[in-house]
């Protein structure tokens, strides 16, 4: 059975697309000839009361492919279609599939007077999800699948004119908003894309923590976040709480505020032998085994990177995208933060760091010094070599063969460069260091002792 992609806003209330639409729940039975001379029949038997909307309707009823009500919806190897009020949208999420490849999902939950359920979009119509309002009534053709609740995978879905009445206890339930004493775990900068309709928009995302576990909040205001760093404790106010089997999230309405708080929220971490397929977690530990970045193309022809390494437990962490290529050194200490967990195909149990998730290096005692050296480009990125040890130079924004003096803090061997000063090289000394280094029997004036 062919289904149509979500048709425009403008393509919805246009009464041959919502013919299309319906004959999409019986084109395995009907031609589409005969469906659209079936429907001339069924304008003509009313007397032409009808539009062509409603004799679709009628004839997929006849036809034994009648619309649902929301609790009459089972887990079943065919497709359904239904009416349903738009109560509460997930904003579409980017994820990384098992081949590299990046896909997008979203959620939409919808009621009727029987009940509610929730239907998943994918990749393109889940970047619909920005034309959708709270509100709105929708026809959905879809498959049912069981997880820990019937949910509905879409293949179709359009706006419709249908009145939907849900209790006031229902709607009163899907609106409410919460508040939440947190702290701010991880905060990513604030992106900015595109909508369908040319406008831009800008997200801010922050993973929060208390003792219960963690958590996503979302913004569309930015300034919500101004001036909180991370490690502080807030106070979120008025957002809406959503929960489902990828974690928890907090979405920003207009009455959020976040206000700093002046005591500090505990969080704490799950140990690494006490994770399990399934679920999300955040664990922190010290890296044992550390595998270089690789690269891959996903099936979009894109080019993205992976990376595995193991924190004591041993429990493996793989990390998606250009974080892979961050720089890691074993016996660092790492934090991850709200990680889902999986089974992969050895059956080992690994966390994935990707969308929706974060890590970082556990800072370790600082020393302030000053030392010379040669920067180059080593497998843990950005180095310094000063003779005797190599060092991870932050940030990494010095030129490639060129020797410097760095004056900086050292926290094992990672430099963090507050001021660096570019050295003239003098070919003669370089000439003879380069003598000594393939006959050490030489003196740096190239003399032979």
């Amino acid at each position: 059975m062919s289904v149509p992609r979500w048709p425009s806003r403008h393509g919805s209330r246009n009464e041959r697309a919502a013919v299309r639409f319906h004959y999409a729940l019986v084109d395995d039975i009907l031609s589409r000839e005969e469906f659209d001379r079936r429907i001339d029949e069924k304008i003509a038997s009313h007397g032409g009361a009808i539009d062509e909307t409603a004799a679709a309707l009628l004839l997929v009823d006849e036809l034994g492919r009648s619309h649902l009500k929301i609790q009459a919806i089972t887990s079943s190897p065919s497709l359904v279609s239904f009416f349903g009020k738009v109560v509460q949208i997930t904003d579409p999420k980017d994820f990384t599939r098992d081949d590299g490849s990046t896909g997008y999902v979203s959620r939409i939950e919808l009621a009727d007077s029987t009940g509610s359920i929730s239907l998943v979009l994918w990749d393109e119509m889940a970047a619909g999800v920005q034309e959708l309002e709270i509100g709105v009534a929708i026809e959905v053709i879809g498959r049912p699948k069981k997880g820990q609740r019937i949910e509905v995978h879409a293949l179709a879905i359009r706006e419709t004119s249908v009145e939907i009445s849900i209790s006031e206890e229902r709607s009163r339930s899907f609106s409410s908003n919460a508040d939440i004493d947190a702290r701010i775990l991880a905060l990513s900068s604030p992106r900015t894309f595109s909508r369908r309709d040319g406008s831009e928009a800008t997200i801010q995302e922050a993973i929060i923590g208390d003792p219960t576990g963690c958590a996503r909040f979302i913004t569309w205001d930015p300034s919500l976040l101004d001036g909180i760093p991370e490690g502080i404790s807030v106070r979120i106010t008025g957002a809406k709480r959503r929960s489902s089997d990828e974690g928890v999230e907090y979405i920003a309405q207009e009455e959020t505020r976040v206000i700093p708080l002046d005591e500090e929220i505990g969080f704490s971490f799950t140990p690494s032998n006490e994770v399990h397929d399934k679920g999300v977690y955040s664990v922190r530990g010290e890296i044992i085994t550390l595998h270089p970045p690789r690269q891959f193309t996903t099936r979009r022809g894109e080019l993205s990177w992976v990376r595995n390494l193991f924190i004591e437990g041993p429990l493996r962490i793989v990390i998606w995208g250009d974080r892979a290529c961050d720089p890691f050194l074993s016996g660092e200490t790492i934090e991850v933060y709200n990680a889902g967990a999986r089974l992969n195909r050895y059956g080992d149990v690994e966390l994935s760091v990707g969308f929706g998730s974060a890590i970082r290096v556990v800072p370790g005692e600082t020393e302030e010094t000053e030392i010379e050296g040669v920067i180059f480009l080593s497998p843990e990125g950005m180095s310094l070599f000063d003779g005797k040890t190599i060092f991870i130079i932050e940030p990494p924004d010095l030129q490639i063969a060129t020797r410097y003096r760095v004056f900086g803090r050292v926290s094992g061997r990672r430099f963090i460069v507050d001021q660096a000063t570019p050295l003239a090289t003098d070919p003669e000394s370089l000439l003879a260091r380069a003598a000594a280094l393939i006959d050490p029997s030489l003196s740096p004036s190239g003399v032979r002792h």
